[in-house]
């Protein structure tokens, strides 16, 4: 669990050459600060404190970490186990995409494992100095990720430029407002009243001769965020359905950039 004394604590994680030790000294103003690997790990993880807006944010940056010299190794699978520790130990992952080469496979298999474990994530588009065409060319690869990887449809895209500077204060401020995301909690009253009026504006769907009907709802938990719907027919309870509802939380509560699980 993330440790305490500071207000958030983001990992950098990426494959190899995308500047996640460039990206980690910039936002840490020095190269000289990065002296702390984390106590009790065997593999070099290093860690970094700096502050913004008052706020201390820890920082975790396991670029560090070398692949095992046998070549039979697989690379990918090594680097996965990697990040599945910094992501446990963070509030917030700032994936870093290289922008000229989009995302790659190894991207998506630790984008899961951060959905998965309730994270927030950022995907910050890295050496946005490097291409052309601005606003246009942002929604382009904005698009193209969206559609590449439907499971992160919530995380900010943000691009950055970590050899220039250019943009990086948009990082610690959206890893601060999805850790107040990761922490909100909506009292069972207010979520009932809520559930009311979007089965009103929209009634779950008939299944043939079955009315699906919903009871109540219940947030159970943070971090991750879990919600439980009792309905009275859980199998075949509409997927679509369970999405609408999905959107109606993320809209109406301010669940904006954050994975959630809603359980039938």
């Amino acid at each position: 669990e993330p440790s305490p004394g500071q207000d958030a604590t983001i990992a950098v994680l990426g494959k190899p050459n995308t500047g996640k030790s460039t990206l980690f000294n910039r936002l840490l103003g020095s190269e000289e600060s990065i002296v702390s690997p984390i106590p009790g790990t065997t593999r070099d993880v290093l860690e970094g404190r700096f502050e913004y807006r008052g706020k201390v944010i820890r920082i975790l940056d396991t670029a560090g970490i070398r692949r095992k010299a046998k070549v039979t190794e697989d690379v990918e699978y090594y680097s996965v186990n990697r990040a599945i520790a910094g992501i446990r130990d963070a509030d917030v992952v700032f994936l870093l995409i290289d922008a000229v080469e989009g995302l790659a496979e190894q991207d998506k298999k630790i984008a899961v494992q951060i959905v998965r474990k309730g994270r927030g994530i950022v995907l910050a588009l890295n050496k946005w100095d490097l291409m052309e065409g601005g606003k246009g060319a942002f929604k382009t690869v904005e698009s193209r990720l969206r559609f590449q990887f439907p499971v992160l449809d919530f995380a900010p895209v943000i691009p950055i430029s970590a050899r220039t500077g250019w943009n990086l204060d948009r990082l610690p401020a959206a890893a601060l407002e999805i850790k107040a995301q990761l922490e909100r909690r909506v009292e069972t009253g207010v979520l009932n009243r809520a559930l009311a009026s979007w089965t009103g504006e929209n009634p779950p769907p008939r299944d043939g001769r079955r009315r699906f009907k919903i009871r109540y709802m219940t947030q159970v938990r943070t971090r991750p965020l879990r919600f439980v719907l009792f309905v009275n027919h859980g199998e075949g309870f509409p997927a679509s359905y369970i999405g609408y509802i999905k959107n109606r939380l993320r809209s109406d509560f301010g669940f904006r950039d954050v994975p959630l699980d809603i359980e039938v």
